[in-house]
């Protein structure tokens, strides 16, 4: 199946994008050529689909214009396979709350459409994703280590577990991103305290271990790639640890692509900024992740993942 058949399974099986609705391809100038491949499917099947080339966003979690906010919330679905991620702006939250379908893909490659996460049950991710959903529902709190130096305490109590990142995103109002697969859950804020030995990638690249320092939920030191310290220079709550999320997609591969990357079964990633959109009090204009690729995680006493080997029974 070459990439063109393959964006248009994503848009049947993933989006169900259907004739009579509106397709949006949202791409800027760093990724023309994968927002092409999409647009080429989404013709096949509406004769409504549109593609959109926006400004590069600087970071994470960036605005788009307002012409494209616009636009995404005249469409039924919206294809977004940008630089960088569009989930936590308040033009996806407008969108969505007008009822459009979002399939965020920050960073994909045609390489990555091809294989990998994409190659997933979704279905079958998806009861395992439930499953994981109700086994911890009611736990209070998580503790995370690695053989690399994390030592990681965080409380959940009261917070809900996210299980819509599930690649099936049929109904009104509903995100996901591409390729698919991780449940994830904002911590009560304050909480977090130890060390964070961020191992693998960080938002757009990490090439040696970076050692993040926390207390009351707020990152107090780093140590480690200059390029990443300058992300927590800025405005405090970029600082602020807001997501814990556990990667649940045996297909996903370590590629050195966050995107792919977060999905893998037995890695963690922690988030730094916004959470609003999904239980969280932290209101940000920034978000960005850090892999563990050797985690050892336990939740509320039951151990999840060992050394990186997700070896909890759903």
């Amino acid at each position: 199946m070459d990439v063109e058949e393959k964006a248009r399974a994503t848009l049947v099986n993933s989006l169900g994008l259907k004739g009579s609705e509106r397709a949006l391809i949202l791409c800027d100038i760093g990724s023309i050529g994968i927002g092409e491949v999409f647009y080429k499917a989404a013709v096949r099947m509406t004769r409504d689909a549109y593609m959109m080339v926006m400004p590069k966003g600087k970071h994470h979690g960036a605005e788009p214009p307002p012409p494209v906010t616009s636009m995404m919330m005249d469409s039924d679905v919206i294809i977004a396979p940008t630089t960088f991620s569009l989930t936590y702006t308040n033009a996806a939250r407008a969108s969505l709350a007008a009822g459009s379908r979002i399939a965020t893909m920050p960073g994909i490659t045609k390489e990555m459409l091809e294989r990998g996460g994409f190659e997933a049950d979704y279905s079958k991710i998806a009861r395992s994703i439930r499953r994981f959903g109700r086994m911890f529902s009611t736990s209070k709190r998580i503790r995370i280590t690695s053989k690399e130096g994390t030592d990681l305490l965080l409380l959940i109590k009261g917070r809900e577990w996210i299980m819509g990142d599930n690649g099936l995103c049929l109904k009104r109002g509903s995100i996901t991103n591409l390729p698919a697969g991780e449940v994830f859950i904002a911590p009560v804020e304050n909480s977090a305290r130890g060390t964070l030995v961020v191992d693998g990638v960080f938002s757009q690249g990490l090439e040696t271990p970076l050692t993040i320092h926390i207390k009351d939920g707020v990152i107090q030191s780093v140590d480690g790639i200059n390029d990443v310290s300058q992300l927590f220079r800025g405005k405090k709550c970029s600082r602020v640890l807001s997501e814990i999320g556990i990667g649940m997609n045996p297909h996903s591969m370590i590629i050195g692509n966050i995107l792919e990357d977060q999905k893998a079964l037995g890695t963690v990633h922690i988030g730094f900024g916004d959470n609003s959109t999904f239980g969280g009090r932290v209101i940000c204009d920034m978000h960005n992740d850090g892999m563990l690729l050797h985690p050892t995680l336990d939740i509320g006493g039951v151990k999840v993942i060992e050394d990186g080997k997700f070896v909890l029974d759903l």
